[in-house]
């Protein structure tokens, strides 16, 4: 997307809203647990399989990516889609973040918008994945009503824990921000041997498939596409196939 994008340091600087302009979510919580679990399990017995049975799990702890792509208002037919996400700060988070809002950390090109208001600001987000343009007035009261949050130091929506900052001084920003899906599970089916097999569960003689292409994992990165890549190079440099 042409940019290096934003890294945040404090999620109270920003509040997160989907294609409508509607909060979804704890802008300070995360996804499920996964990655780095022992952060979250007590105690962690490295290689222990039972480590999942210490889990503790709570929904609106961990459902931010079930949250983000949830449908809204604006999902229509033929795929429902929830659209994109968009953080929105003021110029306050840009100075506490010492954020920089110019290329080549941001692309204004349809993924970074600013404005002096509000209503501007939902006027001016024009990106190929939002169905709808966003409405100034329900953007402004999404903020408004978060700011009122900032007052009473509770948030009566999602749980934020003692909002922190108002979103009230201008500039106003919207940036993109989300989520991508990089694990596959319908890929080409393969065997042990990283061999593609077809409908049937038959080998496909001379075609071999590893990494985020090959279904059936939960899985990504150089871990699954070195392990597979080695597995299919080898049994490939091995096979031979009658012309």
């Amino acid at each position: 997307m042409r940019s290096t994008g934003l890294n945040v340091k404090d999620w109270h600087d920003l509040i997160l809203v989907n294609q409508v302009g509607k909060r979804f979510f704890d802008e300070t919580k995360g996804d499920y647990p996964h990655g780095n679990v022992y952060n979250d399990i007590n105690p962690y017995t490295p290689n222990d399989y039972r480590n999942c049975e210490r889990i503790d799990y709570h929904p609106n702890k961990y459902n931010f990516f079930n949250a983000a792509v949830a449908m809204n208002d604006y999902s229509e037919p033929p795929d429902y889609s929830a659209g994109p996400v968009w953080a929105i700060f003021d110029n306050e988070a840009v100075k506490r973040e010492g954020w920089k809002v110019t290329p080549p950390y941001v692309d204004p090109e349809g993924f970074f918008f600013a404005a002096n208001t509000l209503t501007e600001l939902a006027a001016a987000i024009k990106n190929e994945y939002q169905a709808k343009a966003m409405r100034g007035e329900i953007l402004q009261a999404t903020v408004e009503r978060y700011n009122s949050f900032v007052d009473s130091g509770k948030d009566h929506d999602f749980g934020k824990p003692s909002p922190k900052y108002k979103l009230q001084v201008p500039p106003f920003y919207a940036a993109w921000a989300t989520p991508n899906v990089h694990d596959t599970r319908s890929g080409l089916r393969i065997n042990a041997k990283c061999q593609v097999m077809d409908i049937e569960g038959q080998i496909i003689p001379g075609l071999y498939c590893a990494g985020e292409s090959a279904g059936g994992f939960n899985q990504h990165g150089l871990g699954r596409c070195t392990t597979q890549g080695f597995i299919a190079g080898t049994n490939a440099a091995e096979e031979r196939v009658p012309k």
